[in-house]
């Protein structure tokens, strides 16, 4: 199932979603020319080559569910690919006297709303589904969840919206709470105990202001000012001028020292240019961020040169990266990795019992898990992920590791 290139250029700048405003449908955006993907692909199971896996086998099924419609069908059928292919990889290296299950997906079409998607995990169920992947949306979680408790199925989401999260429905999704208290962490011991913010005025916008308020506060820092805005480019050239006022007239005991910005992509690039323009001296502020800079595009801005941000190690997704062009001939988003991670966790839990299906201590194993894309994190049995992250550096264009993420928890 190959996509257009010309389609993922469209995605690329703002896709890595699972890093940055919480992962709600109207931050997702439209194809130009959405392409409605054959009826096969919803409904074909999709099952590992035989290989060494014995014929009788048992089998477990496991509902997938992902945007393979509408708007976010690049998307969607991005991270479908990304599963198939871990379905595959994950009995590859694994000797067949040790496979005593194997997982089949069950791939459905969250559509256009929320109630599509509780329609199509019923489905899966239907169809003896004991696990379900995804859905990716925030909203659809909260539809589908009530529907897998009453059949007792867990639920691992592509969501990194913790309101979401809670014993049995888990977020996979990096969530912003944990990215903001690693770079806040390294920030402040390397003296940045001053920082402003620019953030969006919306629900992850005052989630970032709430969090990085309390991290800071904690560590006996200062947010000042914090400048939330509308999305426009007039509203963020006030909230860049007001921010530029503060500078110039506080004292230098409380004159902000590095710029939290809450954006990725055309609206980090706005911002960038909106700053050039007053009278703050990027050469002498350090900017921070979060997972969504983890973007070429990003790196390629000259005034971001020195900017700090938390990301998995980027080892592991280089891997996955080439592996994935070499199986479908295009570069991934950065939302197909989770997709891959989690197929191939479920595979790994599944593969060890004669299909007895995943145990709520099997998946929140407090020593966590190496996913081969994104590295180590575990589940915690209040649904939330918790990612051993990394501080990246952007350097002449590209990034560097400045700061390893920690290998155990």
């Amino acid at each position: 199932m190959l996509i257009k290139p010309s389609l993922l250029l469209m995605l690329t700048a703002t896709l890595w979603l699972t890093s940055c405003g919480f992962l709600d449908k109207s931050a997702v955006p439209v194809a130009q020319k959405p392409i409605t993907p054959p009826p096969i692909v919803v409904e074909t199971p999709v099952v590992p080559a035989k290989g060494s896996i014995a014929e009788d086998v048992p089998t477990v099924k496991v509902a997938i569910l992902l945007p393979l419609s509408g708007d976010s069908i690049v998307v969607g059928n991005a991270m479908l690919d990304a599963a198939t292919m871990a379905v595959s990889d994950s009995y590859l290296t694994v000797p067949g006297d040790q496979i005593h299950s194997r997982v089949i997906l069950i791939p459905k079409d969250t559509g256009q709303t929320a109630v599509d998607s509780k329609v199509g995990a019923q489905q899966a169920i239907d169809q003896g589904a004991s696990f379900i992947i995804g859905p990716l949306f925030s909203q659809s979680v909260s539809a589908v969840a009530p529907v897998a408790k009453e059949h007792h199925i867990k639920m691992l989401t592509f969501s990194n919206n913790s309101a979401v999260a809670e014993d049995g429905v888990y977020t996979f999704g990096f969530l912003p709470e944990q990215q903001i208290d690693r770079i806040s962490e390294y920030a402040y011991l390397h003296n940045l105990q001053h920082v402003a913010l620019l953030a969006p005025n919306d629900a992850y916008g005052e989630k970032v202001k709430e969090r990085l308020t309390e991290s800071y506060g904690h560590k006996g820092g200062t947010i000042w000012p914090a400048e939330l805005y509308a999305p426009s480019a007039i509203n963020i050239d006030a909230a860049v001028s007001r921010l530029s006022q503060a500078y110039a007239t506080a004292g230098d005991d409380r004159r902000f020292q590095a710029i939290f910005i809450a954006e990725g992509g055309t609206q980090l690039k706005n911002i960038i240019a909106s700053l050039k323009k007053s009278k703050i001296d990027l050469k002498k502020i350090k900017l921070l961020g979060t997972g969504q800079w983890d973007d070429a595009e990003v790196a390629a801005i000259p005034e971001m040169e020195g900017a700090w941000f938390p990301a998995a190690p980027p080892d592991a997704y280089e891997v996955f990266e080439k592996r994935f062009v070499a199986t479908y001939g295009y570069k991934p988003i950065r939302l197909a990795s989770l997709a891959y991670d989690a197929v191939a966790l479920v595979s790994t839990l599944t593969m060890a019992t004669p299909g007895t299906g995943i145990t709520t201590e099997a998946i929140t194993n407090p020593a966590g898990f190496v996913g081969p894309a994104n590295s180590l994190y575990r589940l915690n049995s209040n649904g939330m992920s918790q990612r051993q992250l990394g501080i990246m550096e952007v350097t002449n264009g590209t990034f560097k590791v400045i700061d390893p993420a920690l290998k155990h928890f």
